[in-house]
């Protein structure tokens, strides 16, 4: 399978490691990634939020590049990427005269696009499991779908949107075992961690908690917004929540990587904020 990658800004910024995972885990399970030449920032999180011609144009820029390329995808690991990218497809692929308005603010054509698609849905539990050549038994895990994940229903990646498991399944078929706890869709803050930073500590703080009252070892993420907040300003959290240990949290491609093999001195745990205790 090659699929065209879009990486995404934290990606290859300040969440590097994400985009270290993801091509080590694709490499691993026999995905061919091929990055979209001049992708740009899909607008996550302030343009849709500040004019909507612009939320649809910057995914429509990509969206066009790729469409261009010999592929069967698009692929994306985080998050807030997947639902920008997915939202624009759909509007293209449901209404002419909705892709009309987006070829003429981009002035390209947009058709033929290959589907948007997460690792969530690429990686499937049953595969995952044959391929897998490292076990990651003894971990217990929280598996934190966040908001993007599963809203809007219209780009959810689980059928039950209040209560998802597909972040569960793969976490399970690395040989972890997961744990039942009310907060995997509720919001650590998002991008409020700047305007409003005691919010953010709050809200993250309280996730922090529960994954640990229900016996959690670690976090399970699959966006770079929700990485930071519960990893990098995991000490401000501490500071307004009840539970003071220490909790890492482990992006969803550093799992799969480590499942199939990968070592994990080619992952970048090292840069994590809270240390990531040897898994394999």
């Amino acid at each position: 399978m090659k699929l065209a990658y879009f990486p995404g800004c934290a990606a290859t910024g300040t969440g590097r490691e994400l985009n270290s995972s993801t091509l080590a885990a694709c490499r691993a399970y026999g995905i061919e990634l091929a990055e979209i030449p001049g992708w740009v920032c899909c607008g996550a999180s302030a343009a849709h939020m500040t004019h909507p011609n612009l939320a649809r144009a910057l995914p429509a820029v990509s969206l066009a590049k790729a469409a261009r390329m010999d592929v069967e995808g698009i692929l994306t690991a985080c998050a807030a990427c997947y639902n920008r990218l997915k939202l624009v497809e759909l509007e293209i692929r449901e209404s002419d005269a909705a892709r009309g308005e987006i070829e003429a603010l981009v002035d390209v054509s947009l058709e033929g696009l290959p589907p948007v698609r997460h690792v969530i849905e690429v990686f499937k539990p049953t595969a995952l499991a044959e391929k897998r050549s490292t076990s990651l038994e003894g971990t217990r895990v929280a598996c934190y779908y966040g908001c993007l994940l599963t809203r809007p229903v219209e780009v959810s990646l689980d059928a039950n949107p209040v209560n998802p498991m597909v972040l569960d399944e793969l976490a399970r078929a690395c040989g972890m075992e997961t744990v039942d706890w009310p907060f995997k869709t509720e919001c650590c803050g998002a991008s409020m961690v700047l305007p409003q930073p005691e919010s953010v500590a709050r809200l993250s703080g309280r996730l922090l908690d529960a994954a640990q009252a229900c016996g959690a070892q670690a976090i399970v993420v699959a966006c770079p917004l929700c990485h930071s907040n519960l990893d990098l300003k995991q000490p401000a959290a501490q500071r307004a929540s009840e539970s003071p240990s220490e909790l890492p949290i482990l992006y969803l491609t550093e799992i799969l990587a480590l499942a199939l093999g990968v070592p994990a001195s080619e992952l970048e745990l090292g840069r994590h904020t809270i240390p990531v205790p040897s898994l394999a």
